[in-house]
């Protein structure tokens, strides 16, 4: 059993301008199936196109506003929904609200995880 305290998590910010901040709570290097990150889009943030590797993933948004990307088409994600991304889609998320906005990552198998933690 791993239990992580986000408080105490290690944060690492993306090196863009209004990128998110991201502190992986579980990873590959504990043996864990899937790889789950904290992550935080400062009011105004975004981060670009992209997509996740060989790994699925969940977002779970915790507060705020965050807008997904995908396909030409624009989803607001908010508290109580649950979005899943398959592998090779690729995707952009931006916070067009006021506040920052905060969502849980998970990633299965874990390595898009683990690259974020490296």
């Amino acid at each position: 059993m791993n239990i992580v305290d986000v408080a105490t998590a290690p944060a690492r910010r993306a090196p863009m301008p209004d990128g998110p901040t991201v502190r992986p709570l579980l990873g590959a290097d504990n043996g864990t199936p899937v790889g789950v990150l904290h992550v935080t889009l400062p009011a105004g943030g975004r981060l670009p196109k992209h997509d996740h590797g060989p790994s699925h993933v969940v977002l779970v948004p915790l507060q705020g506003q965050v807008r997904l990307h995908h396909d030409g088409n624009d989803h607001d994600l908010g508290l109580g929904s649950v979005t899943h991304i398959g592998i090779g889609e690729r995707v952009s998320l931006d916070n067009p609200g006021s506040d920052p906005a905060e969502l849980i990552v998970v990633a299965a198998p874990p390595d898009f995880a683990a690259a974020l933690s490296a």
